[in-house]
Order: structure tokens, then C-alpha cells, then sequence
């Protein structure tokens, strides 16, 4: 057990999960919290586009074949997804093959507290480091509209959850109406909070709320 208290810093999956663990507790948390930061992240995205009758950088594409890819994502995180970094793993950058335009999310965060005319709040995902799956958050844009994803691990394959390509790691994902169809799984957003499997998530209570709040409000400015 110890081992396992231990390595709950650095990785969230390598020991067995046991129902009461403070891992799976750990992870149950985190999820809620994703969630909770899709909703908030889309919901930026969606303000954005009221004003400026566009998403974030969709103005700036070239191509109908262009898209737009900001991982959200701390310094800390970011570390496994960006080539060139001592840390990088090839197998977490879903941008490996250089498909989609990155924009950093420094560059999201001063477009959107522009337009918006306010400081952003930046959220996002607790787990530091990752060991089989990516973490942080997934911001597609294109001539269509937007794409967000969060993993949510403890969600499985559901009505309204998905496997990356991986095979293994669940994701939520919302679009925008012009993305409707193109995305397996994709809901509107408000399609998203109003099915039941959606519901059922979010309804599940803390088992630390304060001290993974406390995670994320340390992080509230990492891109500054």
C-alpha cells in the first residue's frame, strides 16, 4: 500500500485499483473536475463566438482542410506532449504526425481575455504527469466549428463516452453545431448536460473536493 501512496504522485494507473483506494478516489475526483472544465472551457469558446461570430483562430485558417489544435494543458504537462522536450513521449502527442496547426495555449488564453474583456480563470486537469493516457485538454478548431475533449477515465464506453485510438482511454467530447456528425459520440454541449449518462457523472459527490479544488486554483494563471 505504501508503494502504492507513493507512486499516486507521479502515476495514477500503476498500481492495481481496489474500490476505496485513495487512487481510485483520487481519479474519480479528477474526472469530475474534467468535466466540470469542458463545461467551463466550452462555455468560453461559445461566449467568444457571440461576439466575434467565430471560434478562437477559425478566422485564421487558411484551407477548409486546415485545423486548429490547442492543447490546454499546464507547463508541466505539456512537457510529454511537446516534441523536443526531454520528457516528450511519442505515444501521448496526439499531434505527432503534425496533422493539425498547433496554436500554445498562452495564445488561447490572451485571445479570449481580449475579446472577452476580462481574466480568464485558467482550468485544468489535476493529474500532473501522465502514464498511459494524456492529460490536460483538447481544443480543435475548424472551417466547421470546435471540437473539446477530456478524458474521463472512471466513464468507460458509454451513449456519450469514447476510446481514443489508443483503444483504452475514455474521452467526453463536445462540438459545436457545424461539427454535428463528424466527431463519433460528439453532442452539442447542452445535448451533453441534459443526457442522463451526462447527469448520472456529475451527480457523483467529492471524496476530496477541497483539496482537489485547491490543485486547480494553483494552477489558475500557469500560462502567465
Amino acid at each position: 500500500m505504501n508503494k502504492c501512496i507513493v507512486i499516486l504522485v507521479i502515476s495514477l494507473f500503476s498500481c492495481t485499483v481496489n474500490a476505496g483506494s485513495p487512487i481510485k478516489a483520487f481519479q474519480e475526483d479528477a474526472d469530475l473536475l474534467r468535466l466540470e472544465h469542458l463545461e467551463y472551457w466550452t462555455g468560453l469558446l461559445d461566449e467568444y463566438h457571440k461576439i466575434k461570430g467565430h471560434y478562437p483562430f477559425q478566422d485564421q485558417l487558411k484551407s477548409g482542410k486546415d485545423i486548429y489544435l490547442v492543447k490546454i494543458a499546464t507547463k508541466q504537462q505539456l512537457q510529454y506532449m511537446s516534441p523536443g522536450s526531454a520528457n516528450y513521449n511519442q505515444k501521448l502527442d496526439n499531434n505527432q504526425s503534425g496533422f493539425f496547426k498547433e496554436k500554445p495555449v498562452k495564445e488561447l488564453i490572451t485571445e479570449l481575455e481580449l475579446v472577452l474583456e476580462r481574466t480568464i480563470e485558467e482550468k485544468y486537469d489535476i493529474q500532473n504527469v501522465p502514464t498511459s493516457s494524456p492529460v490536460g485538454y483538447f481544443y480543435f478548431t475548424s472551417q466547421d466549428g470546435y471540437l473539446v475533449w477530456v478524458t474521463c477515465i472512471t466513464c468507460g464506453v458509454t451513449q456519450v463516452s469514447t476510446l481514443l485510438m489508443d483503444g483504452f482511454t475514455p474521452t467526453v467530447n463536445i462540438i459545436s453545431k457545424g461539427m454535428v456528425g463528424q466527431v463519433p459520440k460528439a453532442l452539442l454541449k447542452q445535448e451533453m448536460l441534459n443526457h442522463p449518462t451526462y447527469k448520472k457523472w456529475v451527480s457523483r459527490p467529492f471524496h476530496k473536493e477541497e483539496y482537489v479544488r485547491k490543485l486547480v486554483a494553483e494552477n489558475s494563471s500557469d500560462s502567465k
